[in-house]
């Protein structure tokens, strides 16, 4: 599995991909806890200095709820804006994750997850299949995101995109877990310092956190990120 692994991670690397907009995003575990539901909220805000770009915001808002102890299915919505101007609806989202292997099965934890994303604005339609891994030793949790996506609409040429996304972090307890994330795509080549989060409440109820600074390493690329996620696990 790891020579798998490895083989599609250089894939991903070194194709062509072509995605038209900024790909940092939540960055997906392989797991489905049966009877789960949630409402999750995201923000992305990015700045950009060259005169090409505008800073730019991106807000995701969904529900999602598992149908069995192997399914997640997810819907939602997304806006943006422009800094400055008013915050706009610009997309609708489905998403299924399907959870391969137990906890602690195989040496890596495995989970797959589709998608169909639609852009209001210009009637782009994505279709995306997302290959998630994890692997733990001690403290240290590794997760990789290895998806390839295809794009349609009037007012493109139909592309294939790829992209990776990657997270450490360290488990220093359970409110308190730094890392480091890695977002590599056609529109984002960036890395920066995470610090995640869990709070348990009351009747089973979770709260996650997720917050990032991510800084590009790629002229032609915007030039940094905040990232803001928070998942509320109810049953």
């Amino acid at each position: 599995m790891i020579r798998i692994l490895l083989l599609i991670l250089l894939i991903v690397i070194s194709a062509k991909a072509n995605a038209s907009g900024n790909s940092i995003s939540k960055i997906y575990n392989p797991y489905v806890q049966q009877l789960e539901k949630e409402i999750e909220y995201e923000v992305v805000l990015q700045d950009d200095d060259r005169t090409r770009f505008a800073d730019q915001q991106q807000h995701r808002l969904a529900y999602g709820r598992s149908i069995s102890d192997r399914w997640l299915l997810e819907a939602g919505i997304i806006a943006s804006d422009l800094v400055g101007q008013n915050l706009e609806l610009s997309g609708y989202e489905l998403e299924a994750k399907y959870q391969i292997s137990e906890q602690g099965e195989f040496s890596n934890d495995w989970g797959i997850l589709f998608e169909v994303e639609r852009e209001s604005d210009n009637d782009l339609w994505e279709f995306a299949t997302t290959l998630i891994v994890l692997h733990q030793w001690k403290k240290w949790v590794g997760t990789a995101n290895l998806t390839l996506a295809y794009e349609t609409g009037p007012s493109i040429v139909d592309e294939v995109e790829s992209e990776l996304a990657a997270q450490l972090k360290y488990r220093s307890s359970a409110s308190f877990e730094p890392g480091i994330e890695f977002f590599k795509s056609q529109s984002t080549n960036a890395a920066g310092p995470s610090i995640s989060g869990r709070i348990r409440l009351a009747g089973g109820r979770k709260l996650f956190w997720t917050t990032a600074a991510l800084f590009s390493f790629d002229k032609s690329k915007p030039d940094s990120a905040i990232r803001l996620n928070i998942e509320y696990e109810f049953q």
